[in-house]
């Protein structure tokens, strides 16, 4: 017997080769677990092979810009690092080539907004340079520096010339843009006006999945004159998973691997429960907290009965707020609120310079592994007695202690004052801004940074430690936004509230009634991307739990996605009170 997703794949594949050969742009449009990353490499390799030693001696490239470095280093390992493709990051990309247009550069940026006035105070832009080095805008006597979020909308404006159309062309016959959906709207924009619509210009070709992409409401592309390719295969998961993704999604229907386990997909909701539910705006309807983490425990413990290996298991939740508090760092959490990258991302500089230094430091240190260690720290320590290096030991073992027994305050007040461990200039800064504000507090109220900083500074230390555990991946919890790419054996993900950007009950209303109004589609689009997203990520086992009550029709679509059998209105745990 064929094996369906085997042949649908090559099929895919022979339309997008099709394509490069007659140099028309297309669009593959690659599901989840399709293996999208495998038909761009594949097209990669047809290149080198037809024309590779030809496009280098014509001084000619292929580009490939892609999302993520990660994905950028796979993509060169994979055509072994071929000198006739090069593959960088939208932001290198765009940056190494327009670095080469100083002149042109610099009359569209004088343009940019909230950039003139400081340009002006600078002394103007006539012939200054533009650099971009640490991706946030700065005016200098010399020079002018622009902001990383900036990069691809200069891009978009330097490609409507028509010097710059020209010499891309001779430059890069042929590009390729990885995980469209996710790629910057003006650039893309940019393309199409002047190298798609007006078919000149390079092979353009498209790959991604305008249904992953799960910060914005969609990008399919529609006003874009491209060959469409399908690709209807589904490499990752097993036939009942498959089967809820094609109901789901029955324009993009997937044939899955040949296997003999069928696999599992199941819908849990909680209609039942007769005590009181949440009625705080963006969690109406809601279990309380304590019952959805009893819930979630009873629910993993049923389904380890069933057969799921939890060891193997990924639990997918929309929020830090329900994680944060089984993870034990619920106050740090609260001090960010809604601005949750500041510490999952660490872009907060405290919590960056404890999570990627000062921790993996002290994990070296338990080790053993001093030459780790150092390496962390960037430098290796002047050591020129047996003195030295008690000082060292004493300190990072007084460190310890304060880790496992003080709050975030005092780790960083005894980094800060100790002699031989590293210190961060940010965070020494803010220290000096605090106890400035601290002396003047009667005359000028504590700026907003200064009132988190000082609030962090309460938090004990062990939540620091908690959440660089969960960031490493050392819990089976993680949220639904962390795992787009992942995939795992197992799935249960709880549909809760918390976020104003997904109201889940709603979604599974509109998604029976169809009924999407102006008011509710780009909610209702976010929301089936994220649900999307979610359910795809199992290779064996899917529950979907979902906390808030639903209406009839919310239960209908899910009784028509995951069948009448498969659809359980689950008790809730009772909690002593």
């Amino acid at each position: 017997m064929s094996d369906k997703a085997i042949l649908a794949a090559e099929k895919a594949q022979q339309e997008v080769n099709d394509c490069i050969k007659q140099g028309v742009s297309f669009r593959l449009e690659a599901g989840a677990g399709a293996g999208k990353t495998y038909s761009l490499v594949k097209a990669l390799q047809a290149i080198i092979f037809d024309r590779g030693a030809r496009l280098i001696k014509a001084n000619q490239r292929i580009a490939c810009i892609t999302y993520t470095e990660v994905a950028k280093n796979e993509i060169i390992q994979e055509i072994d690092s071929h000198e006739a493709i090069v593959v960088e990051t939208i932001h290198s990309f765009c940056w190494s080539f327009m670095r080469h247009f100083q002149s042109s550069m610099r009359d569209i940026i004088n343009e940019f907004e909230g950039y003139k006035e400081e340009i002006e105070a600078q002394g103007g832009i006539e012939g200054k340079l533009i650099e971009y080095k640490r991706g946030y805008f700065k005016a200098y006597s010399d020079k002018i520096s622009i902001k990383h979020d900036d990069v691809p909308l200069l891009m978009a404006r330097i490609l409507k010339l028509p010097k710059v159309q020209r010499l891309f062309f001779q430059q890069y016959p042929i590009l390729f843009i990885d995980e469209y959906q996710d790629t910057n709207v003006q650039f893309m924009d940019a393309l199409n006006e002047v190298f798609i619509s007006t078919k000149f210009g390079p092979l353009i070709g498209f790959f991604g999945d305008h249904w992953q992409t799960i910060h914005s409401t969609d990008f399919e592309l529609k006003n874009y004159d491209l060959h469409a390719i399908d690709k209807g295969s589904n490499f990752r998961s097993t036939k009942k998973i498959v089967d809820v993704l094609n109901k789901l999604r029955p324009n993009l229907t997937q044939s899955e691997r040949q296997q003999s386990f069928m696999g599992e997909a199941c819908f849990y909701h909680t209609n039942s429960f007769k005590g009181a539910r949440r009625t705080d705006s963006h969690n109406k309807g809601d279990l309380p907290i304590e019952s959805v983490i009893a819930l979630k425990d009873t629910l993993l413990e049923d389904l380890k009965k069933n057969g799921w290996d939890l060891k193997e298991t990924k639990v997918l939740m929309l929020t830090h707020n329900l994680i944060a508090s089984q993870q034990g760092y619920g106050q740090l959490a609260k001090v960010f609120g809604r601005y949750k990258d500041s510490f999952t991302k660490k872009e907060d500089p405290v919590v960056q310079y404890l999570a990627d230094t000062i921790e993996p430091m002290c994990e070296a240190f338990k080790m053993k592994k001093y030459g780790e260690m150092f390496r962390i720290l960037g430098k290796w320590p002047t050591i020129t007695c047996h003195m030295d290096k008690l000082k060292w030991k004493n300190e990072i073992n007084q460190l310890n202690e304060l880790r496992e027994t003080k709050d975030i305050g005092s780790v960083i007040s005894f980094l800060l004052s100790s002699e031989k461990l590293p210190k961060s200039k940010k965070v020494l800064k803010l220290e000096k801004e605090l106890k400035e504000g601290l002396a003047n507090i009667e005359n000028t109220p504590l700026s907003n940074s200064l009132v988190k900083y000082q609030r962090l500074l309460k938090i004990p230390y062990s939540e620091l430690i908690n959440l660089v555990f969960f960031l490493g991946g050392g819990t089976p919890l993680a949220t639904q936004h962390g795992v787009k790419g992942a995939e795992y054996d197992n799935v249960l993900v709880i549909l809760s509230g918390g976020w104003n950007h997904y109201n889940w009950p709603r979604f599974l209303d509109l998604l029976k009634t169809k009924k999407i109004n102006k008011d509710h589609h780009d909610g209702f689009y976010r929301s089936r991307n994220l649900f999307y997203v979610s359910i795809s990520r199992p290779k064996q086992r899917l529950a979907v739990l979902t906390t808030q009550a639903l209406s009839a029709n919310a239960i209908l679509a899910a009784e028509e996605l995951f069948g009448v059998d498969n659809v359980v209105d689950i008790e809730v745990p009772v909690i002593d009170s």
